[in-house]
């Protein structure tokens, strides 16, 4: 379906476009993973129940809108815009958390600010995520899809390290037990504008050096969002215009509920079934990421020499295994080894997506499908937690060990009905590597 030229980009332009995942997968370990949870629950005392709140509303605000947003942005034959808007806004909410946390101090007013403005920069960089996919295609030819797509995700896993140490500065005021003269600790909130400005720094060369080519719209009408929905529903619904898209949109949201599961997880798991302790279930998840660094530019390789599509279904194999064996085994060094493997494998998920549904759609269209993507990689956001939440309800009188490896039996079971569904989907790699 690609009909894009062989054209080679500049190197500059790929290399900005690499280090924008960098920059804003900085800002997903710092401000979404780690550092607004803590403040809102631990320093400001809220429940666990307002930053479930505040991330939903984020979450929910991008399955209504990325489809249409994206669709907008195809009839106006620009990626980079839109991109630009999405990112100034998440990096000046991200900077107005920081503010809010110094400057009021009403604890009220502190807390609504706090979960407007995360509202704001989660949203932002949700939606930013649907036009940076979209400008893959720009950035790399037929040939090296793959290995562009992998060298970014790497570079994400590299980038949330860096802004973990960057921000642990401003948060502890030293580094390795070493003190930064003119800094000091300044606590949790103390992360956001440091997070901010990481973000800025890096994201910045790709809106100066890369050039998006220009994509010949299909519309003729004038853009109304009655008529985007009608659009998207149509698509979707089309399966003999784009055979294999609907498919390959509801194996991702399977495959993708057991993932993103398994990653939020992941902490509690060594914890309470292989008896870790906080500071060695850190260290593990530390452990994964130079695997997941490797596996992703490993991945990219063989996405561009055997198609996505396989890869992504050996990645799919991957995991059904190693979860598998996590299942059935409680031994440490096995789980330490399967914990590099499934490293290697959350890289490599993603890296192979993008370019299989890039082989699927239209060029002119990848921003309304991009945002369906996205659409599907949000629903998986809730169901996969809600799947975990019953499993482990429905075989608590088992004891904490068989509630939680049921659990995760529950997601294999999901992601091997999701890697059948991913068969059928057609394989236009050599075809698009010959024209």
């Amino acid at each position: 379906m690609m009909d894009d030229s062989n054209k080679k980009p500049a190197k500059k332009a790929v290399v900005s476009w690499i280090l924008y995942d960098f920059a804003n997968t900085a800002y997903s370990m710092n401000v979404v993973s780690l550092y607004f949870g803590t403040w809102l629950i631990i320093d400001l005392g809220q429940s666990d129940f307002v930053f479930s709140l505040s991330n939903s509303i984020s979450m929910i605000l991008v399955a209504l809108t990325m489809p249409l947003l994206g669709d907008w942005s195809d009839w106006r034959g620009t990626k980079l815009k839109p991109l630009l808007w999405f990112t100034l806004a998440c990096i000046m909410g991200t900077a107005a958390m920081g503010g809010v946390g110094k400057l009021v101090s009403l604890p009220w007013l502190i807390v609504a600010m706090a979960m407007t403005f995360f509202v704001i920069a989660n949203y932002s960089y949700q939606g930013g995520l649907v036009f940076y996919n979209a400008l893959l295609p720009a950035v790399s030819t037929r040939r090296t899809l793959g290995r562009v797509s992998g060298y970014g995700v790497a570079m994400g896993y590299v980038g949330a390290v860096v802004g973990l140490l960057v921000a642990q500065v401003f948060v502890e005021g030293e580094i390795f037990s070493f003190s930064i003269p003119g800094i000091q600790a300044g606590g949790t909130v103390a992360s956001f504008i440091p997070t901010a400005g990481l973000f800025l720094l890096f994201a910045l060369p790709t809106f100066f050096f890369v050039n998006e080519p220009e994509v010949k719209a299909r519309y003729t009408e004038k853009w109304t969002v009655s008529k985007s929905y009608q659009k998207i529903l149509s698509s979707l619904k089309d399966t003999q215009k784009y055979p294999g898209l609907l498919r390959f949109l509801v194996a991702k949201l399977l495959y993708e509920d057991s993932i993103q599961t398994i990653i939020l997880f992941m902490g509690v798991y060594t914890q309470e079934v292989m008896g870790f302790t906080r500071g060695q279930a850190n260290v593990f998840l530390m452990f994964e990421v130079p695997f997941a660094v490797i596996g992703s530019a490993l991945c990219g390789i063989l996405t561009d020499h055997y198609g996505p599509k396989k890869t992504l279904q050996w990645v799919i194999g991957g995991w059904i295994i190693c979860l598998s064996i996590v299942v059935t085994t409680s031994h440490t060094v096995i789980f330490w080894i399967v914990g590099a493997f499934v490293g290697a494998l959350m890289g490599s998920t993603w890296t192979s997506a993008r370019p299989l549904l890039i082989s699927l759609v239209p060029r002119e269209m990848l921003g309304e499908f991009f945002g369906l993507y996205s659409l599907s990689g949000k629903v998986a956001a809730i169901t996969g937690p809600l799947i975990w939440s019953l499993t482990t309800w429905t075989f608590a009188s088992m004891g904490t060990v068989v509630k939680y490896k049921m659990a995760v039996l529950a997601l294999v079971l999901i992601m091997i009905v999701g890697f059948f569904i991913l068969r059928p989907v057609p394989d236009f790699h050599r075809k698009n590597i010959q024209s």
